[in-house]
Parts: C-alpha cells; sequence; structure tokens
C-alpha cells in the first residue's frame, strides 16, 4: 500500500530505492510465505482425495469472497463498463490460468497466481516424499524460472511493456516452491541464533544495498533476478527461524494487520481512487486518507465478511 501511494503521489519509485525495491520483491516475499504457511498447516494432512478437496474448499472460501468483492468495487469506482468474458474470468479465478494479465482489481494478478500455486501444491506435496521428487521439482520450477529471468523477459524495455510476461505464474512459481522448501527442510532444524541474525540482518542490508540502475527491469533480469531471489528467500527463512516475540502493545496490531493484509492490498486502490473521484483534496491527503480508511475497511472486512465466511468453509469442508 505505501509503495503505490508514493508511486501515485510523487511518481515512480527508482529501482535503486528501498521502497522502489519492496514495491516489486514484497510480491516475492508474499509468495515465499505462502508456500511456507501452507507447507506448515497442510503438508502432513493432504494423504487422501478427501483431504485434497477439504484443502481445496477451504482455499476458495478463504480467496473467493474478498476477489469478489474488490472485482465488484473496482468495476464500480472505475465506471467502466468491462468486457463481459473478462468479467467472467476474474470472478471464477480462471484468468491466473489463462489470461494472467487480465485481471481488474489492481493487485489482483497476484491472486490469481495464487490460484494457480494452490492447484500445484498437491502435486508439489506428493513429490516431496521423496528426495528425488523434492530435487526433480526444484530444477523444473527453478529451471523456468531463470528461461524468465534471462531469455523471456527483456531487460531493455520498460517493465510495464514486459508485464504480461512478468506476471505470468510459471515466472513466480518457484518463489512458491522456495517457501515450501523453507518449511519442508528447516522445520525440525534448531539454527543458531547467531546464524539465523546474520542471514537475516545481512539479508535486509543485501536488499538495500544491492547496485543496480534505476530501472525496474533491472531488478527482475538476469542476475539481478537471482540475486535478489536469494535475499528474500534468506530473509524469509532467517524470520521463520527467529520467531521474534514482541511486546503486546506491539504484537497485537501487528497480528491484526497480519490478519487483514489480504483486504489492504486489495482495498486500498478502490479506496484512493474513490477519493480521486471526489476531487476535494491534493494528491497527498488522499494518500493519508487512504491509509486511514484502508486500515479501518480491512480491519472491519475481516472481521465481519472473512472470519465469518471463513469459519463457514470451514465447517463445510469438516463435513466431506
Amino acid at each position: 500500500m505505501i509503495y503505490h501511494l508514493a508511486s501515485w503521489t510523487f511518481g515512480d519509485q527508482p529501482a535503486d530505492t528501498f521502497l522502489g525495491r519492496l514495491g516489486t520483491y514484497g510480491v516475492s516475499m508474499f509468495y515465499v510465505l505462502s508456500g511456507l504457511t501452507l507447507q506448515h498447516v497442510y503438508s502432513h494432512h493432504l494423504q487422501s482425495w478427501a483431504d485434497t478437496g477439504r484443502f481445496f474448499i477451504r482455499r476458495i472460501f478463504r480467496i473467493f469472497p474478498l476477489l469478489w468483492l474488490a472485482t465488484t468495487m473496482a468495476i464500480v469506482v472505475s465506471r467502466l463498463e468491462p468486457d463481459a468474458f473478462k468479467v467472467l474470468l476474474n470472478f471464477t479465478g480462471l484468468f491466473g490460468f489463462v489470461a494472467w494479465d487480465q485481471y481488474i482489481a489492481t493487485g489482483a494478478w497476484s491472486i490469481g497466481n495464487e490460484l494457480v500455486f494452490y492447484a500445484l501444491f498437491p502435486i508439489i506435496v506428493w513429490s516431496a516424499r521423496s528426495k528425488l521428487g523434492t530435487a526433480l521439482t526444484g530444477l523444473v520450477l527453478g529451471g523456468i524460472y531463470v528461461y524468465f529471468a534471462f531469455f523471456a523477459l527483456d531487460p531493455t524495455a520498460e517493465l510495464s511493456d514486459e508485464w504480461g510476461t512478468y506476471v505470468h505464474p510459471l515466472n513466480q512459481a518457484f518463489l512458491f516452491y522456495c517457501g515450501f522448501l523453507i518449511g519442508h527442510l528447516l522445520r525440525a532444524i534448531q539454527a543458531r541464533r547467531l546464524l539465523v541474525h546474520f542471514v537475516l540482518w545481512g539479508g535486509i542490508v543485501a536488499f538495500i544495498l544491492w547496485p543496480t540502475s534505476i530501472e525496474r527491469i533491472d531488478i527482475v533480469t538476469g542476475w539481478n533476478r537471482l540475486a535478489f531471489t536469494l535475499i528474500c528467500v534468506a530473509i524469509c527463512a532467517a524470520i521463520y527461524k527467529t520467531q521474534p516475540r514482541l511486546p503486546k502493545p506491539i504484537h497485537a496490531p501487528l497480528l491484526m494487520l497480519g490478519h487483514a493484509s489480504y483486504s489492504v492490498y486489495l482495498l486500498h486502490p478502490i479506496v484512493y481512487n474513490s477519493f480521486r473521484r471526489l476531487d476535494r483534496f491534493s494528491d497527498v491527503q488522499n494518500a493519508a486518507l487512504t491509509v486511514i480508511l484502508t486500515l479501518l475497511i480491512a480491519y472491519a472486512t475481516y472481521r465481519w465478511i472473512e472470519m465469518p465466511i471463513n469459519r463457514f468453509g470451514r465447517r463445510v469442508s469438516n463435513k466431506l
């Protein structure tokens, strides 16, 4: 949200700045954390077709209601009449599989990617039952990742021109698999605290100081793509093994923000565009009001929409 608001208020954030990099690789870290979370919660519970069915049902109830809400609101706020087939693709989630750049709500491309990862997850879990399967899956997804970094994306073009290629789910799937591997390989390992902190803070410093140009395409192609991927995976792994304990006044709001992050991610562009439609405030005021109202709406959405629907989804899946 902060990256988007800064870009919309002050212009594009260069790729050699912390915020410019976070705007790109924040989503990458989300994919890593998504793979790690699903491995931690579900990998030992997918033992049959019924278990797999329950997994998909819970994911549907988790993802689709808010995606439908955000898509509908984006259509209303934009005052445009989208193509009916495009709307169908967005409401069914099929855009993630067949038209990954045809999303309606800002940022929903990553949700389409996630739906593809969910479809792959049972296969990943099955392959991880042997060392050979784990290695082969990593080689396939890693090879595809390298192909996009060095061949599919044009490093001389603007990222906006290459966006349809960049948001391809196969260009992101290796990040999800890296998160899965963190949980799969490190879950039972007791890492030394000094080593973990060295990796964590070393990764943060490298993320900030790694030399690149100001162009965003430069940090998602070639060796820079591999370097930033390694840095992001290392940071996520270190945080996973650090398991910091924060004071309750800090822990409680961060926990709630984490719960409401899905709503924050999808709804802040709609809130911002709504304020712009009013044409009563400056760009800075629009951004400030967007932060405040988005957090309030996200909390309400999580509390009174997401939580009840998720509970209902669990009840439905448990009855099968």
